[in-house]
């Protein structure tokens, strides 16, 4: 496999990114958590990539010319950001295509990540996973990131997700 570059995703991105964070997530739950089932306002959502460019750092990954990846990250205090510490980026839609799954790109994004966040002087980058994604959690622990049940987020039934921040 070749090596995967990264870019800031532009206009003629957004139709493939938001149908890639559809394939991802959709695959990643239906593989791991059979019982989450993503809304038609949650896959808008997904597709409003334009909204999410103009409000945060949009990043892609290629491979070849193929579209391998995506993470959004935003500042604090913008539109989206969903971070609960004060002055904190938060990191938002990252995901693999699926066929890319497993080979490591995702620790590129989430390296990556830190450098604007540093560069905005942020207190930290807080993100949340769904619980029960153990294996998405691990990876963050990995990389630094800690667990913050402040972050915690209760949608149930539908969904309940699990507060995580890298401290900077």
């Amino acid at each position: 496999m070749s090596k995967m570059t990264l870019r800031h995703a532009d206009e003629t991105d957004d139709h493939a990114v938001g149908e890639l964070l559809i394939r991802a997530f959709d695959t990643q739950n239906s593989n791991k958590m059979p019982g989450v089932v993503s809304s038609p306002e949650r896959y808008a959502d997904l597709r409003n990539r334009a909204q999410k460019r103009k409000d945060a750092t949009v990043l892609v990954g290629e491979i070849d010319g193929t579209l391998a990846g995506t993470m959004t990250l935003y500042r604090w205090g913008a539109p989206g950001n969903e971070a609960w510490l004060q002055g904190a980026a938060g990191l938002r839609y990252l995901a693999i295509e699926p066929r890319f799954a497993g080979k490591g790109l995702s620790t590129l994004f989430i390296t990556e990540a830190k450098k604007p966040a540093v560069d905005w002087r942020a207190s930290a980058i807080c993100l949340r996973v769904r619980s029960g994604a153990t294996g998405v959690q691990r990876l963050y622990s990995l990389h630094g990131w800690e667990r913050d049940p402040r972050g915690d987020l209760d949608l149930l039934p539908e969904i309940h997700l699990d507060g995580f921040t890298l401290p900077l």
